[in-house]
């Protein structure tokens, strides 16, 4: 409800000269009405204080049909926008304005000693959404963006002042824990360009970006590595707007290898018969953590032995797979590349030694898992494969291999010692898929088969108990 401010205007003296008179400045708070009156060739200044982000108007009506003009300034009093109200009601308005003292300037244009009354009338509409929170206008100052959810600001809001300036960048941090595809998408309130761009972890460089051209407007990418990225929001020349910005973020397939292990000194260990798996081609755009071209893998034979070492992928990326001697340099086996299609590496007969074992990209991304098992081995258990290393030191249960997967999977879990086990699958409501183990096991390493052809798309779990300890996995099986 606007108020109404009346001030009694009395002139005592006679014969006095009133050309240029200035009052004192006046305060008219928004929403507000004043009633005064004013003399010719007189001009009234008012105060009108700003405390959000949004558009200001003033209505000036004179009573009795005079002209008069009004202006609407910065607070420097310099004019932003006037007309002549020719008598009538005038309405004038500043958009887009942040916090500050603007100032309202009125003149009478008719004689001298002449006195006619006059309405003015403030309003204000502050900015849709609520505002980010400043200072945000440099990656150093970058306020958190979370994964899968949204935040709301405001971009080109402008005090005009040079100690108040426009608002033209909004900077927002965002962090993602694993490898993955991320989108951040924006909408606006008002239909004006804005520029949305996705900045590396040193916030100097942009990797993608966007013209929203008023629109809502998406930048995506599919194979980010874990870190800490910016967003940054730009406005163009005077345009103004209240945005929310969205996020969404999907964790790439299967459990990642240890990184680094992207040459042989840095190799991670391939232990028999349990599953591996990692990720190819991953971009973390920065100098020590940047594009994933290879991972590097070893293991040690302490006998001869047949080798069969399984590689499954999850998309149809073409990899290359390479097995070296202890000396990372002697090829012993190329069998070439995957073409999308994974690959069985089996050789008869291996020789005592530690070998190397190399996946690489050539630049598309992708997940596989590996696992190395040694052919006709037997074992005390279902599935149990041989090892030449000691039996696991604690329990474990390991991400299904592949995953996703259509229609069957391998799940792996680990055993220190005997222990009554219990492996279940169920899905989303909680209710009983299958029941893969139910039985008293001896200690090792161990997977068991799910085949998911009578089930539809869409995820599941399975959680293994043996004794006391008790792990839930999530796996996905797409139709």
């Amino acid at each position: 409800m606007t108020r109404t401010i009346r001030i009694g205007m009395l002139l005592t003296s006679i014969g006095l000269i009133w050309i240029g008179v200035v009052f004192a400045d006046a305060v008219i708070p928004p929403d507000t009405t004043y009633k005064g009156a004013l003399y010719g060739n007189t001009e009234v200044w008012f105060a009108v204080p700003v405390k959000l982000d949004g558009s200001l108007s003033v209505t000036l009506a004179p009573a009795d049909g005079v002209n008069m003009a009004l202006l609407l300034c910065t607070p420097e009093k310099d004019s932003l926008v006037t007309s002549d109200c020719w008598g009538n009601p005038l309405t004038l308005s500043l958009n887009g304005v942040k916090p500050d003292t603007f100032y309202i300037r009125i003149w009478g244009y008719y004689g001298l000693l002449r006195s006619h009354e006059y309405t003015l009338t403030t309003g204000f509409s502050a900015a849709a959404l609520e505002n980010d929170i400043e200072p945000n206008d440099s990656s150093a100052d970058a306020k958190p963006l979370p994964l899968n959810g949204t935040v709301t600001g405001h971009i080109g809001y402008d005090g005009r002042l040079a100690s108040n300036p426009a608002d033209v960048f909004d900077w927002w941090r965002i962090t993602t824990a694993e490898d993955g595809a991320l989108t951040v998408a924006i909408t606006q309130v008002e239909p004006v360009n804005l520029q949305l761009a996705f900045y590396r972890p040193n916030g100097d460089s942009a990797i993608v970006q966007a013209d929203t051209w008023g629109d809502t407007t998406s930048i995506a990418l599919k194979n980010l590595r874990d870190g800490t990225y910016f967003v940054r929001v730009a406005k163009y020349a005077w345009h103004f707007s209240p945005y929310t910005l969205g996020t969404a973020f999907t964790a790439a397939p299967g459990g990642n290898d240890p990184e680094p292990n992207n040459s042989i000194g840095d190799a991670s260990e391939l232990t028999i018969g349990v599953p591996s798996g990692g990720h190819l081609g991953y971009d973390g755009f920065r100098e020590d953590h940047g594009f994933d071209p290879a991972d590097w893998w070893h293991f040690t034979f302490k006998d001869t032995s047949a080798l069969l070492l399984r590689m499954t992928q999850v998309a149809t990326a073409n990899l290359r797979l390479q097995l070296y001697k202890d000396d990372g340099i002697t090829l012993v086996h190329d069998p070439g590349d995957t073409w999308g299609k994974g690959c069985d590496l089996d050789i008869s007969e291996v020789l005592p030694g530690k070998y190397y074992y190399r996946v690489g990209t050539y630049a598309a991304f992708d997940s596989y898992v590996l696992i190395l098992s040694i052919p006709g081995a037997t074992g005390t258990g279902d599935n149990k494969a041989e090892q030449t290393s000691e039996l696991p030191a604690r329990f474990a249960l390991l991400q299904n291999y592949p995953n996703p997967f259509n229609p069957t999977t391998v799940i792996s879990y680990q055993l220190p010692v005997a222990s009554s086990v219990r492996l279940v699958v169920y899905d989303m409501l909680g209710r009983d898929v299958a029941v893969l183990v139910n039985e008293k096991k001896e200690p090792g390493n161990y997977e068991v088969q799910f085949d998911g052809s009578g089930l539809s798309s869409g995820v599941y779990f399975y959680r293994l108990t043996a004794g006391d300890f008790v792990s839930t996995k999530r796996m996905l099986l797409i139709r």
